[in-house]
């Protein structure tokens, strides 16, 4: 499972841009293989920064990650067709910065808080939207 789909690039673009950038038998319709290796790609990068801070993948997945995901994934796509514009590249570093922020704590994920019943009467409510606990080695401590 991964945090964006051709549906959402659709959805949130339209198929015709998809069309433009991915479409490279030049048949009228996206090659899938093109888009699947954009998602992919798209998730990768996300994973990256994303598992400065949690645990990946994220399930479910927030809206703020599948909107980078789609961002990067159609810069991605277009990298291989010549159509990127200046809009996909602005996005592109948009997401980039948002996960960035994200990964050092500065921006949660927009999650609600998590309640579970443990099975005894009384329930533990979670945030999931709070960095993952251990944090992370400091060299340059002594």
């Amino acid at each position: 499972m991964g945090y964006a789909t051709k549906e959402d690039i659709d959805e949130l673009y339209g198929t015709d841009l998809l069309v433009k950038i991915a479409d490279y038998d030049r048949d009228g319709t996206p090659d899938p293989l093109v888009v699947d290796k954009g998602l992919l790609a798209a998730d990768e990068i996300c994973d990256a920064y994303l598992s400065a801070q949690y645990t990946i993948p994220v399930v479910p997945t927030p809206g703020v990650v599948k909107n980078c995901a789609i961002d990067i994934a159609v810069y991605k796509i277009a990298l291989g067709r010549g159509g990127r514009t200046d809009e996909m590249r602005v996005r592109y570093e948009d997401a980039l910065a948002l996960l960035e922020k994200i990964s050092t704590g500065k921006v949660g994920l927009g999650l609600p808080p998590e309640t579970v019943d443990n099975g005894d009467g009384t329930s533990t409510t979670t945030n999931p939207n709070v960095k993952r606990a251990g944090g992370s080695f400091d060299c340059g401590r002594a």
